[in-house]
């Protein structure tokens, strides 16, 4: 009979006995306090001890590689809500930029040649041919950058290199 009510006496075979002695030792618990864990830990998991020791593992790795995929998952509808637009703009803020420097660059050279002697007939022929200029590079502007968000799209539509994953399997 034992002697403190709350404990309860059960038979265990030799070579369990065995372990629970020298991993309790190792641990520096008692044998009461290893066991009490290692059946909390079975029970609070809905596992059986005998037949789910191994599937436990395996299971982990599901939940690992479905995580991962979920990670995987928020990316790419980061990439095609936030990232594709903040490309977008840059695209066009880099293009546009390219375009009105060489714009000014010409203009400078043209107008430095032309200002020198010119009646006030070929200044405002000169302007208008500014705004000429300037349709003209909005356009391009506008084909440049439609022309790369495409591409781009295309590129992010294509399916996902496969990458091994049979460790996760």
């Amino acid at each position: 009979m034992p002697s403190n009510p709350g404990v309860k006496n059960i038979g265990i075979p030799s070579d369990a006995h065995y372990l629970l002695s020298k991993e309790a030792k190792r641990l520096k618990i008692s044998q009461a306090e290893y066991t009490a864990a290692a059946v909390r830990y079975f029970a609070e998991r809905g596992l059986h001890p005998v037949e789910d020791v191994a599937r436990e593992g395996q299971l982990i790795m599901l939940e690992v590689k479905k995580l991962g995929n979920r990670i995987f998952s928020y990316m790419q509808v980061e990439e095609r809500t936030i990232l594709m637009p903040m490309l977008e703009e840059m695209l066009r803020s880099r293009v546009t930029l390219d375009r009105v420097l060489r714009m000014n660059e010409m203009l400078v050279a043209h107008m430095t040649q032309q200002v020198a002697g010119a009646t006030p007939q070929q200044i405002a022929a000169q302007k208008e041919a500014s705004v000429q200029l300037r349709a003209q590079n909005e356009e391009v502007i506008a084909r440049q950058v439609q022309e790369v968000i495409a591409a781009t799209q295309q590129r992010a539509a294509a399916p996902p290199a496969q990458v091994p994953n049979d460790s996760l399997s």
